[in-house]
């Protein structure tokens, strides 16, 4: 995260006696995806990420001709199912999300999060993806935390503990079942390709990473409490309880789910790879898909480019390249396209109509500071609503 993002994610829970450096006004223009859009470092991250893809599909030899042919071979329905397994595990999140906030909150909070529906959870969650696919450096998650404070009225702070919590999650299962998908596939060649090698070390080190906050959290999250200045130690409080209460209970719920969601990745693009007829018992089966999809996910952790992009793409037409021998450019360049439509250009277009209908994005910054989380003043947004309807 950067200097920036981190003073806009303290500046969602401080008050105006805080002296942080943004005002409420100022948090609403840093968290306005419009204007981050239209910001320099966006731009430049996108065209970084066009360089790279343009890079890969003169290397891997991907001409018009084949992919436009592989393009015709399409099977509609295997690639309707894989849209459709893919969008699955959004309510799949959306409940592993409720849970972790349900661990965390207590009180008021809790009464609020009760309150709340699971379509506006699964709203905001969407709008947080759809963030972090048009906007680099995973704002996405403080955009996440920003909508939660303003329609639902729960802790700033708290919101993006869970979300760590929600992270670590993640990578506790991704990182076993990449390793594990990686041995069923490459067997022997596991540790001869470069790629290969940057992608599971790269899960590896993501995983030992969340293992790392997660212990300094855990055992020496009160010391650090006692050093901070007293702006700041409410909102680490918050937020530490956000990332270790959210998992006190529930545990199988939760690793239950994440394994269900990373299923849903894994098939969904199996599901490509079947829609072009590319699979192939222990070549390009099932194994093969699982490994594709979770390598993919590490990728778009990079900060360098919005959702990946370029990085994911050359990923794919490398990797389906060395495990299926014969297969043409055009072949492998078909299914980053398809399985990017899904995971990537269909999150823009559904989540930019989603941004600018939603009363969400047009409203939150109305709610007063001292009604969100703090269990006086105005109430939420969404709880104002609700009232008003009822």
């Amino acid at each position: 995260m950067t200097k920036t993002e981190q003073q806009l994610a303290d500046s969602l829970e401080a008050g105006p006696e805080d002296g942080l450096e943004f005002s409420d006004g100022e948090i609403a223009q840093k968290v306005d995806l419009g204007r981050r859009f239209a910001n320099w470092r966006t731009v430049a991250s996108f065209s970084f990420a066009l360089i790279i893809l343009v890079v890969a599909l003169s290397k891997s030899g991907v001409s018009v001709t084949d992919l436009k042919a592989a393009l015709r071979q399409v099977n509609p329905a295997f690639y309707v199912a894989a849209f459709l397994l893919y969008y699955v595990s959004f309510p799949l999140r959306t409940i592993r999300w409720r849970i972790l906030m349900r661990n965390a909150n207590t009180g008021a909070d809790a009464e609020r999060l009760r309150k709340a529906s699971f379509l506006d959870l699964l709203e905001i969650l969407y709008l947080s993806w759809f963030a972090n696919c048009v906007i680099p450096a995973k704002l996405g998650d403080v955009y996440r935390a920003y909508l939660t404070r303003g329609w639902v009225g729960i802790s700033a702070s708290r919101t993006v503990g869970t979300i760590l919590a929600e992270r670590v999650l993640d990578l506790l299962v991704l990182f076993p079942l990449l390793l594990a998908a990686a041995l069923l596939t490459f067997r022997d060649r596991l540790l001869a390709d470069s790629a290969l090698r940057y992608v599971l070390f790269g899960a590896l080190g993501l995983g030992l990473f969340a293992l790392v906050v997660v212990f300094v959290l855990w055992k020496l999250g009160d010391h650090l409490h006692n050093l901070l200045p007293g702006r700041v130690r409410r909102m680490y409080h918050a937020f530490r309880e956000g990332a270790l209460h959210s998992v006190r209970s529930d545990l199988l719920s939760l690793f239950g789910l994440t394994i269900l969601v990373w299923s849903c990745e894994g098939g969904r693009l199996y599901l490509v790879l079947a829609s072009l007829g590319l699979t192939e018992p222990g070549k390009l089966g099932p194994s093969a898909a699982l490994f594709l999809a979770l390598g993919s996910s590490v990728i778009t952790t990079l900060p360098l480019a919005p959702g990946g992009l370029g990085f994911v793409e050359t990923f794919l037409i490398a990797s389906i390249k060395t495990l299926k021998a014969g297969a043409t450019g055009g072949q492998a360049a078909a299914v980053a396209l398809l399985d990017r439509i899904i995971s990537y250009l269909s999150i823009v277009i559904i989540g930019f109509i989603l941004y600018i209908i939603s009363k969400k994005t047009r409203q939150a910054v109305a709610v007063p500071r001292n009604g969100a989380g703090t269990g006086g003043g105005d109430a939420p947004l969404g709880a104002r609503q609700a009232s008003s309807v009822g």
